[in-house]
C-alpha cells in the first residue's frame, strides 16, 4: 500500500476564492476545537485516557506527535500487515485522537487531532506516560 494519494484521471478545477474560503473554514474549525479543548480540558483529558488504555494506542499517539506515514508506523512498530496497524489506528481515528492528513505532495500522514493537540502539554505528557 502506497503512502501517496492516488491521482484519478480527471480535470481538477481550482479557484483562489474557493481556496480562501476553505482556509477560512479550516481556521474556524481549528478555533472551535481549541476552545473546546481549553474550556473542557478535564473532560477531554478523561475522554482521551479512556481511549488510550492499551500500550499500542499510547505508543502510536506518542509517535504521531510528528506526522507519520502508514508505512513508517507499520515498520517502526513491526506490525506484520496493514490490517494489524489498522486494528490499533482505527479506534484512535474514530475517537478523534488521530487524524489523517494529505500533504501537499500527496503523501498521507497521521497526526494528532486538534482536540488532543490543544490539551495542556503537562496533560499530554502525563497521559502518554501512563502505563509505561
Amino acid at each position: 500500500m502506497s503512502d501517496k494519494r492516488t491521482k484519478k484521471d480527471s480535470v481538477e478545477v481550482s479557484s483562489q476564492s474557493l481556496q480562501d474560503e476553505l482556509i477560512a473554514i479550516k481556521d474556524r474549525l481549528n478555533a472551535i476545537e481549541t476552545i473546546q479543548s481549553i474550556s473542557n480540558a478535564s473532560v477531554v483529558k478523561k475522554y482521551v485516557e479512556e481511549h488510550l488504555k492499551t500500550k499500542d494506542a499510547r505508543r502510536l499517539m506518542q509517535e504521531c506527535d510528528t506526522p507519520r506515514t502508514r508505512s513508517y508506523l507499520q515498520t517502526h512498530f513491526s506490525y506484520k500487515s496493514g490490517q494489524a496497524l489498522d486494528y490499533h489506528l482505527k479506534p484512535l481515528r474514530e475517537a478523534d485522537l488521530l487524524r489523517q492528513k494529505i500533504e501537499e505532495d500527496g503523501t498521507i500522514v497521521f497526526e494528532w487531532s486538534n482536540l488532543f493537540r490543544r490539551l495542556p502539554k503537562s496533560a499530554i505528557k502525563s497521559i502518554l506516560a501512563d502505563g509505561n
